[in-house]
């Protein structure tokens, strides 16, 4: 998944580890959803977690991205290179 959709997303994922080390891979799992822009329905469905865990974990990503809060998480990563 990784290699198809870096091919796909310019060298999303090795970028987005070279500025936040951090990450894990859990959070680029998240990353790649919301790039795709994908709900937070849909990436419960998809990863089988419920609702509010996803919103926990955008929160946590947000956090670790070091996003103020009138940033939106899904326009940065949509246009992160």
């Amino acid at each position: 998944f990784h290699e198809n959709f870096d091919l796909i997303h310019k060298a999303f994922f090795r970028h987005l580890r070279e500025q936040y080390p951090q990450l894990t891979p859990n959070d680029l799992r998240l990353c790649a959803y919301l790039r795709l822009n994908m709900t937070t329905k849909d990436i419960a469905r998809q990863s089988g977690l419920s609702v509010r865990g996803v919103e926990g974990a955008r929160y946590r990503l947000r956090k670790k991205l070091g996003l103020s809060e009138n940033q939106d998480l899904v326009a940065f990563l949509i246009d992160f290179k």
